[in-house]
């Protein structure tokens, strides 16, 4: 959301002085870098250690077995232990995937494994049936053909243990090619090595290269049990437990994508600082960074080149499923965008777990993911629209002035939200009584305009025994716990054999003095001196008390004092998704929908302003540390799961700042905290296609920016960008900036954020289309320009193509301006290989290639690709759900090569379930050639209460004008309206057609119509 700036909270005039001072801009001091986190500092020793190339880790390939999950299982066993205590799994999926895991045989404490079905679907994807394992001299070679056909290679190498993957014969990834596998097995408390035979035995336990918490190469011990970082203390009761390894893109690999959520380019910068995973509130975050944002997808993607002369390049991706805070650093033998690419993954708990997606295109890679995570479901058209936001609308009135004044000027939104100043005192599930006394009636009217409503709902619950939230989630025990520390004598420590020297000994220097007469002066007794082999009183090694109390966690947020529940619980999830029923949630209807913030979580007081590693979930017994990246997760999955229940059959939204690999199954997501700066404009570019290669397609950034003021001319192009390339497009702003709803701008500027806004509107069924897609076949709905062409090489690492561009679907490419008039009239545009490209808004013609396009405030660069069909509708009403009558607009780009071109619409009732029945939906594709239109197939049936018709087709590309159309429908032919023509400007004379079809052809006819153009 934001941090509180020149307000009152409820949290007392200390914290709130505290979170002043440090509004600002980002402040550094308070994250940790690499260097900073004992793990990471040490992972980077370790992997300089000398003789770095000797095997440690080694296969048993006489331990091979075939895994209950269709893959295979291997010890490991360390050159400096006597027994195996590693398992590798390892799993070819039909696919097209190799998974790598590594976990301990037995472990003193259960190592945190992520559950089944959280984020690898649960059963996991198929087994490939053909897979073969076969051993070779120092190998073991898996092969099978994926369901795509491509033939997949991987070849387990015994010792060090490493995976080569190959494709089609091309080596695409490495891991452990560089010999930097770490993995640091739980300890007894304070022992330097973990548990073996040979360990217990070892005379010299320094002196034992294990890992990277136990060799003798300048040892880092500092936070192997303890760390302080920011004023806190970090407790690591069970020891050290990092692990780490390296993979490497194999071949010339001029780029690397991916590793969401990071504010930086496109093309992923060779930091020297690694990328951090570690799910934060960062205040006023700054561009070209590698430090950790909101979210975590650790999905890596690599172009890989073919030689010179063959186009027939790969795309391939790792993925690292690792919940605990995670470093990337990405690696290079030489010159930049060529040869191979390194990168070094380490996480600070739990288990490796690694998955090799082989592609080898980009569509495939896409498929994978969502094959081994699972689809999302399809949005409800609405959420499609216009969201418009702010901290905050303020009361009942400001928000029926607001949507009143949206239809005064004819502007179009679907959906009205409210943060957190509309709670009683920020106590979630309640209303303000004061500003919001009828809230049921509020938002009963904007449900009968055909609109939405959504209410921030945030996890962090103000400690209030009136408040019925807080008490019965204390009560059902369901609160992240902390530990209170108290310390007692090691049970396993035992006092050594040679500590029995006394505190004294006789004095060897003195003897009894002659004179010393006993009669007179008693018996003489041997003075004592210090004992310079005493070692002190032995007492046992002191540790950490596993049975230390524990108590409610409470950190401070926006009530105050608050406690965080442990959403890792189901029954807790269960339970906090009841919370949206609509008789307990008062105030809602079934249009109301969930905004979930400051779900990292944020803690203001706590370290790093997150809760503190060594909370414990009572679920499990499991530490923070070990599922930090996931709480977010799992609150808004929990939103989520209590929509779907509240209306059954209803299509749930839930918007979510924090995210990890998995919540494109349950949530939108934004992001988060974006500044009214020129290049946080540009750079959205670049962190929405990230999202989108992570499997998170309904992603947006705050239009015109969350902190400070747009001035006209760039909120005009933040809107001009959003409605083509952001697939959820919200405005948004901070208590303290000027309103900023597009008719508050002079009218000039109102007029061009409108037309932007009508231009979103009417291409809905495109982006409704494209979203089918992704829901059935995970492909983005917008992408970087590479996935739609990996044949150019242009758009591997062209500034331009890679930096400023993104794709909608495979249709429209789109060129965001990010410099104001003053300072550049002029954007260069690269157009991909391709039949050719139509100006959106002109029509005009280009072929392939680079181009300098002279700009005006009132459009950006856009293109319709050549051979494709577009529905459209350009009826604009106030919202979406007031156009799902109106009947469609068809225009087609063709390919001036051959005259033809194709195409889909998607349709289905726009807001249930119903379409999983396998039939409530319409489905046709679309194609022109030889002067014919016709849908080539269809399926399903439309809803009866959503129009399938088309009113209007636009032809672009014709040789010559068009002088007739007729429609052929059920066998009776209609002579249509003649065409109005018109020439369109390019390089070749090209001709448009605007054709009024009546009567309207009615799509639910199948292929039963057609429509001649002559």
């Amino acid at each position: 959301m934001r941090h509180p700036v020149g307000r009152a909270i409820a949290i007392g005039p200390l914290l709130l002085l505290l979170v002043l001072q440090a509004v600002v801009a980002v402040d550094r001091s308070k994250f940790r870098t690499c260097e900073q986190g004992s793990f990471c500092r040490r992972f980077k020793r370790w992997i300089q250690r000398p003789q770095r190339e000797e095997a440690l880790w080694s296969v048993l390939p006489a331990s091979r077995a075939v895994s209950p999950d269709g893959g295979y299982s291997f010890q490991l066993k360390h050159k400096n232990e006597a027994e195996p205590h590693l398992l590798l799994q390892l799993n070819a999926y039909d696919a097209g995937m190799v998974r790598f895991r590594l976990n301990e045989i037995q472990s003193i404490h259960p190592r945190h494994v992520i559950p089944p079905g959280d984020v690898v679907e649960d059963p996991p994807p198929q087994a490939a049936p053909q897979a073969t394992a076969a051993d070779g001299p120092g190998e073991t070679v898996i092969a099978f053909t994926s369901k795509a056909g491509a033939a997949v290679r991987a070849v387990l190498k015994h010792s060090p243990v490493a995976l080569e993957v190959s494709v089609n014969g091309k080596l695409i990834q490495r891991l452990n090619g560089r010999n930097f596998l770490n993995f640091e097995r739980y300890r007894k408390s304070k022992a330097r090595l973990p548990p073996d035979a040979a360990s217990d035995a070892a005379a010299a336990p320094d002196s034992v290269v294990l890992d990277a918490a136990a060799h003798p190469h300048d040892l880092d011990v500092h936070g192997l049990w303890e760390e302080d970082f920011g004023g806190h203390t970090d407790k690591k009761p069970r020891g050290p437990a990092s692990l780490g390894m390296d993979v490497t893109f194999e071949g010339d690999v001029p780029s690397l994508f991916g590793l969401p959520e990071h504010m930086t380019k496109a093309g992923l910068p060779f930091y020297e600082e690694p990328y951090r995973f570690f799910n934060l509130d960062v205040f006023e975050y700054e561009n070209n960074e590698p430090m950790a944002l909101y979210g975590a997808v650790p999905l890596l993607w690599a172009i890989q080149r073919a030689p010179a002369g063959k186009n027939d390049h790969v795309a391939s991706a790792f993925l690292w499923i690792n919940p605990s805070e995670t470093f990337v650093k990405l690696e290079r033998d030489g010159a930049p965008n060529t040869g191979p690419a390194h990168a070094w993954w380490t996480s600070e708990s739990g288990v490796l777990d690694a998955v090799i997606l082989v592609g080898p295109s980009p569509a495939e890679v896409s498929s994978q993911f969502h094959a081994l995570t699972g689809p999302a479901p399809m949005p409800a058209l609405w959420a499609l629209g216009k969201h418009q936001c702010r901290w905050n609308y303020m009361s009942e009135r400001d928000v029926d002035t607001v949507d009143k004044s949206f239809d005064k000027y004819d502007i179009p939104y679907d959906v009205m939200w409210l943060d957190i100043e509309h709670t009683d005192g920020k106590a979630y599930f309640t209303w303000n009584p004061a500003n919001f006394p009828t809230p049921g009636k509020m938002i009963d009217a904007i449900s009968a305009k055909r609109r939405k409503f959504v209410n921030v709902v945030d996890p962090h619950i103000k400690k209030d025994d009136k408040f019925h939230v807080f008490k019965e989630i204390r009560d059902k025990g369901y609160f992240v716990k902390k530990v209170n520390w108290a310390m007692m004598d090691d049970p396993t420590d035992s006092k050594p054999a040679d500590w029995d020297q006394p505190d004294k000994i006789l004095d060897p220097a003195a003897t009894k003095p002659e004179q010393w007469d006993e009669e007179q002066d008693g018996p003489w007794e041997h003075p004592k001196i210090d004992n310079p082999a005493y070692k002190g009183e032995w007492k046992p090694r002191q540790i950490t008390d596993p049975k230390s109390s524990k108590s409610d966690y409470e950190g401070w947020c926006w009530p105050g004092t608050s406690g965080y529940p442990d959403f890792t619980d189901p029954k807790m999830r269960e339970y906090w998704g009841s919370q949206f029923a609509l008789d307990k949630y008062t105030g809602t209807n079934a249009d109301t929908y969930i905004w979930n913030d400051m779900n990292e979580p944020s803690v203001f007081n706590g370290p790093e302003v997150t809760m503190p590693r060594d909370a414990i979930h009572p679920n499990g017994d499991v530490e923070h540390r070990d599922v930090h990246n996931m709480y977010g997760y799992y609150v808004h999955r929990a939103t989520f799961e209590g929509l779907a229940k509240r209306v059954p059959g209803d299509r749930p939204f839930v918007l979510t700042r924090s995210f990890f690999i998995g919540s494109h199954k349950y949530s939108a997501i934004w992001t988060g905290d974006n500044y009214a700066k020129w290049e946080h404009l540009g750079t959205s570019i670049a962190m929405i296609g990230a999202l989108t290669l992570g499997g998170q397609s309904l992603v947006g950034a705050d239009v015109g920016g969350f902190f400070k003021h747009p001035d006209t001319e760039m909120a005009v192009r933040w809107y001009q960008l959003g409605v083509l390339a952001y697939p959820f497009l919200r405005n948004h702003a901070h208590l303290e900036t000027p309103r900023r709803e597009p008719y508050t701008f002079d009218e000039a500027t109102m007029l061009n954020i409108k037309a932007s806004l009508q231009l979103r509107y009417r291409l809905l069924p495109l982006w409704y289309t494209v979203f089918d897609e992704y829901h059935r076949l995970g492909k983005p709905v917008v992408r970087p320009l590479f996935w739609d062409f990996l044949a150019d090489p242009t758009t591997h690492t062209d500034h331009e193509a890679v930096e400023n561009q993104i794709m909608l679907g495979d249709v429209l490419l789109v060129h965001g301006v990010s410099k104001p008039l003053a300072e550049s009239s002029v954007a260069s545009v690269y157009l991909p290989l391709a039949a050719g490209w139509y100006d959106l808004h002109s029509g005009a013609f280009s072929a392939p290639g680079r181009y300098d396009v002279q700009l005006t405030l009132q459009n950006i660069p856009a293109y319709y690709r050549a051979g494709t069909i577009v529905p459209l509708k350009t009826r604009v009403r106030r919202s979406s759900s007031c156009m799902v009558m109106d009947p469609h607009t068809l225009n087609i780009y063709l390919d001036p090569a051959t005259n033809a071109a194709r195409g889909r619409l998607y349709i289905d009732d726009y807001k249930t379930k119903s379409y999983q029945d396998g039939k409530s939906f319409l489905d046709v594709s679309f194609e022109f050639a030889n002067g014919v239109l016709r849908a080539t197939k269809v399926q399903g049936e439309a809803p009866s209460d959503v129009s399938a018709e088309v009113e209007r087709v636009e032809i672009f590309g014709l040789a010559r004008p068009a002088a007739k159309a007729t429609l052929m429908a059920n066998g009776v032919s209609h002579e249509l309206p003649a065409p109005r023509v018109r020439q369109i400007a390019g390089a070749k004379t090209l001709h448009a057609a605007t054709i009024k079809v009546a009567p309207w052809i009615d799509l639910r006819l199948g292929e039963g119509w057609s429509l001649t153009v002559q």
